[in-house]
């Protein structure tokens, strides 16, 4: 759970610097969709600086994915045609390892680098561990060439987000089947099929109980206290159990979901 609350905290951290969210007192990015059994956040950590980068895998669900509320058409054709959608979200990387005093050159290959990291790990996941056959992002325009080197192909124009506090985002995806055939001429898509991990590394991943949903969405942030009952209702019935008192939910308190951790190259 340490690991998971710094890489939410980084997440916090540099949305806050960028405008994408305001202040609050948990200093946590958490949503009701971290709360799904079925998210995993993948987290890349460096012996000097901890937690350094972070990318959240959540799978559609009835709740829909976070960016439905900018490309829900889009989406909703993929899912006509009996596609798994997985929304690729929340991928950061700390400033201390974005901006090293070597410059410019050397903090894009290692930005660069730490994303190689972050989408092979998640992507050996989603082949061994999931059912998920069409990944999706909604992304910052500034980030747009990142997503595009590691083949993301065009989704959903520019559009506002409230989830980035309105500002611009533009959308792409990934078909996981093709992946296979692109990598025989896109030497970055090969990278994602080489030495794949086998599916029991990720046996142990941090499965949520009640006490860790109550310690994120309610004493340390007010997710569940914002929930609908419908919504609440079906994360019961995921769990099979009483999430939390139904007290708590009027007492939030200032302060993700499944991880893997990997180390970094140093």
């Amino acid at each position: 759970m340490h690991d998971l609350k710094a890489a939410t905290r980084l997440v916090y951290r540099e949305y806050v610097r960028r405008g994408y969210v305001k202040p609050n007192p948990s200093e946590l990015k958490l949503s009701l969709f971290h709360a799904l059994p079925e998210t995993t956040t993948f987290i890349a950590e460096h012996q000097e600086y901890g937690v350094v980068g972070t990318v959240a895998l959540i799978e559609d669900s009835p709740l829909g994915l976070p960016m439905d509320e900018a490309y829900q058409p889009e989406l909703n054709a993929l899912r006509r045609d009996n596609q798994h959608l997985a929304e690729i979200s929340m991928l950061t990387f700390a400033q201390a390892v974005r901006r090293p005093r070597t410059g410019l050159a050397a903090f894009r290959a290692t930005q660069l680098l730490m994303a190689m990291h972050l989408f092979k790990v998640m992507f050996d996941y989603l082949r061994k561990c999931t059912t998920v056959s069409e990944l999706v992002a909604c992304f910052n325009p500034r980030h747009d060439i990142l997503y595009e080197f590691l083949g993301l192909r065009r989704l959903g124009g520019l559009r506002p987000y409230s989830v980035v506090n309105g500002k611009p985002s533009t959308a792409r995806r990934l078909n996981v089947a093709e992946t296979e055939r692109l990598a025989e001429r896109e030497p970055v898509i090969r990278f994602f099929y080489q030495a794949p991990r086998p599916a029991d590394v990720f046996a142990n991943r941090l499965q949520l109980t009640a006490d860790h949903l109550s310690e994120l969405f309610v004493r340390s942030s007010s997710v569940f206290a914002s929930a609908s009952p419908s919504e609440l209702a079906y994360l019961q019935q995921r769990y099979g159990c009483p999430l939390i008192e139904e007290a708590d939910l009027t007492t939030p308190a200032p302060e993700s979901p499944s991880f893997e951790s990997l180390p970094l190259p140093q």
